[in-house]
Order: C-alpha cells, then structure tokens, then sequence
C-alpha cells in the first residue's frame, strides 16, 4: 500500500513542479522550492522548541506529556516532508507545523485508530500458561515476567 503511494506522489510531484516551471521559469521554480523549505525549517525549529517546551512544562506539573509527544511526530514527519522537494510535500509538511492544523491531524490519526489500538490484544506482553500447565480447571491466565533491582 505504501509503494503505490509513493509512486503517485512522486508523479504528482514531478507534474506540478514541470507546470509551475512552465509558468514561471525554471530558475524561480528552484528558487521557490528552496524559500519554501527555509521557511519550513525556520518554523519546524520554531515549532519543535515550542513543544519541546510544553512537553516540559506538562512533565514539570506531574503530567503525561501524551499529546506533546504526538505533535512531536507529527512536527517530525512534517520536518521530512518539506525536506522532499516539491509544492505538494511543502503544503502538507507547513500544514503539520501549523498548531490548529497540527491539531486536527492528532484528532484524526486518533479517531481513526482509537478502537484499534485499545481493543487488540498483544500477546507479547501477555503469557498464557499451558492447559497442563494449571492446577485447577478454571480459566487462569499468567503474566509473566521480570524483576530485579539495582
């Protein structure tokens, strides 16, 4: 699934920056590409010390810093995109470092894999004993697992 993603994309790329080329020139096609990607990274490191604080601020107060910790990631890949050159990648990876619309991406990622992530069950952190394994008949199941102390 991502293979075809990342065919259409770069198509889709290499498209736009030809049609922009045309209209405005080559040289300001390049030149464009790289504004943008100044503009990007001043406002990812802006962006990445403003949550870098409130993760701080939230861990300061007793805090989980979850969702600080989630603008990170969104502030990273949004870091990658405007690293990859073109218009389309640019709009995207400006539309991660931008708060409200940082937000909403958040709302979305979660609202669509709230249900997966708090209904799965992962074995690997779960041991069940064996049938044979148990004294009585009853459903029992073991975690198992590790201590130790420095």
């Amino acid at each position: 699934m991502i293979f075809p993603i990342f065919v259409v994309m770069t198509l889709l790329e290499i498209y736009v920056l030809v049609s922009v080329g045309e209209a405005i020139g080559g040289f300001s096609t390049v030149l464009l590409v790289v504004i943008t990607a100044l503009i990007g990274s001043t406002l990812l490191k802006q962006q990445g010390w403003s949550t870098m604080a409130k993760a701080q601020n939230a861990m300061a107060n007793g805090q989980t810093p979850a969702f600080e910790m989630l603008e990170g990631v969104v502030i990273l890949i949004s870091g990658v995109l405007l690293l990859t050159p073109g218009f389309i990648t640019d709009i995207v990876g400006l539309l991660g470092l931008v708060p409200f619309s940082r937000v909403y991406f958040i709302d979305r990622i979660l609202s669509k894999n709230t249900q997966k992530i708090f209904t799965q069950q992962n074995s690997f952190f779960i041991h069940k004993s064996k049938p044979s394994d148990k004294k009585d008949s009853g459903k029992n199941d073991t975690i198992d697992g590790e201590f130790w102390e420095d």
